[in-house]
């Protein structure tokens, strides 16, 4: 599977399209089976912060459905992991903290977003879980 960025309705970074073709790369997978790619700092916590969980959906044609970065919300030791944004290409809404809007309102800020990652994913920081949908 590689990642098909013509029905995208945000355009994704050749950077990013790289980092998800890897990730998918090593993976053998069933054709027809679509997947979700966990990126995880093993040492975020509400107390210590850290870097952002962040899911991404693939469907088995390889289009990405959404991109979604988690983060702490309240205080330890009740915060609770919640979406901060999601990027949902299949609806074509942005979320920010339960608000939804048209996801093309969203540009400069996936613009931004996909920068941050693709730089984190640079670092080292997070762990690959992949799991087939």
């Amino acid at each position: 599977m590689t990642i098909d960025t013509a029905t995208c309705p945000l355009l994704l970074s050749k950077e990013l399209v790289d980092v998800l073709n890897e990730a998918l790369a090593d993976q053998q997978l069933q054709p027809g089976n679509g997947v979700a790619l966990n990126f995880r700092d093993p040492s975020y916590s509400a107390e210590a912060g850290g870097f952002h969980p962040v899911e991404i959906g693939v469907d088995p044609s390889g289009k990405v459905l959404y991109i979604t970065d988690f983060a702490y919300v309240g205080l330890a030791p009740f915060a609770e992991l919640a979406k901060e944004i999601d990027f949902d290409f299949q609806f074509g809404l942005l979320q920010h903290f339960g608000h939804e809007y048209p996801i093309s309102t969203g540009r400069e800020l996936f613009e931004i977003w996909q920068r941050n990652f693709v730089s984190y994913h640079r670092m080292g920081v997070y762990e690959l879980t992949v799991s087939v949908c």
